[in-house]
């Protein structure tokens, strides 16, 4: 239809006449209500002027019309509109939903919460090289270390719980510190685990001349001397909670001496300013080859393979001691669970890849684990009740 020919019937509805000009095959009929494209027509001249009622997509009109009014007319023309947009609208939500689903497709972040060269962040950059390779997509490895993992953790729970965010976990983070700060800023249940990565015992060692060749004869002297047997620790409070839960059951009082890292109280072990420390397997087995310190025992469950001949702390005489240090990975508890299943996946993967296990021979003490989100968060909740009970005992640490 032409401009003219549209404003003419435009016209035409305004005045109220001709009406078949734009509502043909009306004239002659009793006043009713009519509907055209322009405005609705009420009959005669007493209701011209009533504005048309605008059209929703569905199709009906945003008000009613009197009773009895003659029902809106829906073109083919407009049905297929409608119909087309539709189609588009559920296509795009498809292609979308398509996307969603691909994880990852992006880069990951692996938050370590330690200082980088330390074997936790070593081992570390190993399994996210194997990650990456299985996954086909890169895997950053970001150190942010301080407060006792504290900073590192609080990375986490700030980032999109979208899986993209990876915490390197340790018993600092999730037993240690929620069992000695009541004031912890952060919730450890808002924390997912997802495997363990290896595990490591730690060995009671004393300076190569020391007047000590077995844990008997240091808790011996301990014994006789209350408070004058000095013991060191690092690193946060794992290993003082260590020292005190041996000289909780042995009966003792050691000289507690604290250090920022393990370099200068191995020096002061070695020269003898401080008797005695829980130190790394891995890091002592070096330092007992070069006969510069003496292990007296081992702190697992059971002797440790590369170090047959050194006891364990229960074998000595402490039946109930058991001190590891580990290594894992989590993610923010709120995390979909379909996200949550591929990284644990493909981590579990990387631990027992082949790259993996060589690293850890050559590195020494370390044992690898892999074992399953589930399994590790167990060994959280025994290890919390047992720093608990040891702390509430104590009165402090």
């Amino acid at each position: 239809m032409s401009g003219h020919a549209s404003r003419a019937m435009r016209d035409a509805c305004r005045d109220g006449r001709g009406m078949s000009a734009c509502c043909p095959g009306k004239q002659g009929r009793a006043p009713r209500a009519t509907w055209c494209g322009w405005r609705r027509h009420d009959g005669p001249a007493p209701y011209r002027g009533a504005a048309m009622v605008p059209w929703t997509p569905s199709g009906a009109p945003q008000q009613q019309h009197r009773e009895g009014a003659a029902a809106p007319l829906e073109t083919p023309m407009k049905r297929a509109f409608w119909l087309s947009l539709a189609l588009g609208v559920a296509v795009a939500a498809g292609v979308s939903g398509a996307r969603a689903e691909t994880f990852p497709s992006r880069a990951l972040s692996i938050i370590v919460p330690v200082g980088p060269g330390t074997g936790a962040d070593t081992a570390t950059r190993v399994v996210g090289e194997a990650v990456a390779r299985d996954l086909r997509t890169p895997v950053v490895v970001e150190n942010k270390p301080g407060a006792d993992t504290l900073i590192g953790v609080q990375a986490l729970l700030n980032a999109p719980a979208d899986g993209y965010t990876v915490l390197l976990l340790t018993p600092s983070s999730m037993v240690i510190n929620p069992v000695v700060n009541a004031k912890l800023p952060y919730d450890p249940q808002a924390i997912r685990p997802l495997t363990q990565v290896t595990r490591g015992q730690a060995a009671l060692v004393v300076g190569a001349n020391a007047p000590y060749d077995d844990l008997q004869s240091l808790l011996a002297a301990a014994k006789a001397r209350p408070g004058e047997v000095s013991i060191a620790s690092y690193g946060g409070h794992h290993y003082r909670l260590g020292n005190r839960a041996l000289e909780r059951q042995a009966g003792v009082a050691f000289n507690h001496v604290p250090y920022n890292a393990p370099s200068q109280a191995v020096n002061d072990v070695i020269g003898r300013s401080v008797d005695a420390m829980l130190i790394d397997l891995g890091g002592a087995l070096p330092l007992i080859e070069q006969g510069k310190i003496k292990a007296l025992a081992v702190t697992g469950v059971e002797r440790h393979p590369k170090a047959p001949q050194i006891p364990t702390v229960r074998e000595s005489g402490l039946p109930d001691y058991s001190l590891y240090v580990w290594i894992g990975f989590g993610v923010r508890a709120d995390t979909p669970e379909d996200r949550i299943a591929a990284l644990e996946a493909a981590l579990r993967k990387a631990v027992h890849s082949d790259a993996f296990t060589q690293y850890t021979a050559k590195q020494g003490a370390g044992e690898t684990v892999g074992g399953s989100g589930t399994e590790l968060h167990e060994l959280i909740v025994r290890d919390t009740e047992r720093y608990r009970t040891l702390v509430r005992e104590l009165g402090e640490i």
